[in-house]
């Protein structure tokens, strides 16, 4: 009986009993001839509730405490449906994203590619005016994530800066804002200092503790108070719409660190789906999000700052607790954005040895130069909301349109792109969103970044 068993299996996967030739057998239905899921091998893996926890901490964050703001500019009503849309846009962009990396690594036969070895992949299946782009493209797109987390990282800086200098200014002088971004800075850096994804786990699950009690005690400030809902804006002028856009885009969007928590876990076939840990995940995210944008709008209407905590009273104990819970909790929240980092210098441009002592100790010189860049800008220029809608309209344009359909649309090319070629309308059509959403959000974003800089620099 094992004979035949084995026979069979023999005859089942040998390419040469098939009667198409071997490259059509390994282009599209290279599924049956190569799993990578099989073959992925991580050091310290994460489980599925791990990721589930860690994908809950790359979202989560300062995003959810503006979206009051995000509100402000579009209304109730518009701000409620373009939160589900743009949700769902951009769950299916990163569902789109892994599933053509899985299908690099099938092409590749390896058990795991990043994002811009997907992008050169994919360039070098693509037509051949495009093949000899592929090393630029996926070095491109590697700056790309360094520079979108990078953005991220500094709005925490800032945030954790500006709400500590509120409790700080009422028990003590008034400090500089600056002063609480460089010693939040120091205190991060043995937190920065842990390298391996698995240690950072307990990190998050404070992180996440501290930030849900934060949220849920807010809520007293929320609910008290409530002015007649009437005063409140249903639809804003469309021209506000693009605020809400880069708002709302960057409390939805991590896509580095998305990848990465795919990358570690146990068991990658359970990160997508219908129930898959990332649909979840962004589930509760939509729900949070839209219930602080509705609420924080609801009750300080055309006061809300950029972060709904900068509202609440100054003097009160509660609100003071309330300050430190959730400015700790993304203070936590930092040393896993960085880690994305980290994951793209040396997973893509690291040497074989990784575990030499040199390249140790340059990880330690990257990580300690990368906190100490993000302090500097954080110094620079601390204007929260236009550090939220530049990070947000860059990664979303960026890293959750423009990657994922250019990957699709040259994986593609030589296979075909289905009935009435609906795969390439698609990619085109994510294309264009993403360079006129990106265009206009990022200009916007740094005309006001500018102007404070100018402040800035007056000032000294």
């Amino acid at each position: 009986m094992e004979p035949k068993q084995q026979d069979q299996a023999r005859k089942r996967d040998d390419p040469g009993n098939h009667n198409e030739p071997l490259t059509i057998v390994q282009s599209m239905t290279s599924f049956y001839i190569y799993n990578p899921y099989e073959k992925r091998s991580v050091e310290v893996p994460l489980t599925n509730c791990d990721a589930f926890i860690s994908l809950l901490k790359c979202v989560i964050g300062t995003g959810i405490l503006a979206m009051p703001l995000a509100f402000r500019c579009s209304g109730f009503v518009v701000g409620a449906v373009m939160s589900v849309l743009l949700m769902i846009l951009l769950t299916y962009s990163i569902h789109l994203l892994i599933s053509g990396m899985t299908e690099c690594c099938r092409r590749r036969q390896v058990p795991q590619v990043s994002m811009p070895e997907a992008v050169r992949i994919a360039y070098e299946e693509g037509p051949k005016w495009v093949q000899g782009f592929g090393r630029a493209a996926g070095f491109l797109t590697s700056c790309v994530l360094v520079f979108g987390q990078f953005l991220l990282c500094t709005v925490y800086l800032v945030f954790v800066a500006k709400n500590f200098k509120e409790i700080g200014d009422y028990y003590g002088d008034k400090y500089n804002e600056r002063y609480y971004v460089l010693g939040a800075s120091l205190l991060l850096l043995p937190l920065f200092m842990i390298r391996r994804l698995k240690y950072l786990v307990p990190l998050n699950l404070v992180s996440n503790f501290l930030l849900y009690a934060g949220f849920s005690l807010i809520m007293y400030y929320l609910f008290s108070g409530l002015p007649v809902i009437n005063d409140r804006e249903l639809a804003t002028p469309p021209a506000q719409w693009i605020e809400f856009f880069a708002i709302a885009a960057f409390s939805l969007t991590a896509v580095g660190s998305m990848l990465v928590v795919e990358a570690h876990m146990a068991h990658p076939q359970s990160y997508l789906g219908i129930f898959g840990v990332l649909n979840l995940a962004v589930f509760f995210i939509l729900l949070s999000n839209m219930f602080f944008g509705i609420m924080g709008y609801w009750r300080f209407g055309e006061n809300v700052q950029a972060s709904i905590t900068l509202n609440i009273p100054k003097n009160e104990v509660l609100s003071q607790i309330i300050k430190v819970f959730i400015a700790l909790g993304i203070f936590l929240s930092y040393p896993l954005n960085g880690f994305v980092v980290i994951t793209v210098v040396f997973s893509d441009y690291g040497n074989s040895t990784e575990r030499s002592k040199h390249q140790t100790l340059f990880e330690y010189i990257v990580r300690l130069t990368f906190l100490l860049l993000t302090g500097a800008v954080a110094v620079g220029v601390p204007n929260l909301a236009a550090l939220t809608e530049l990070e947000g309209a860059f990664s979303l344009s960026n890293l959750n349109l423009l990657c994922p359909a250019l990957i699709d649309l040259f994986l593609n090319y030589g296979v075909g792109y289905g009935r009435l070629m609906w795969k390439l309308m698609r990619d085109i059509l994510l294309i264009l969103i993403g360079l006129i959403f990106g265009t206009v959000g990022c200009t916007v974003a740094m005309i006001q970044l500018i102007r404070d800089f100018r402040t800035t620099v007056s000032n000294m």
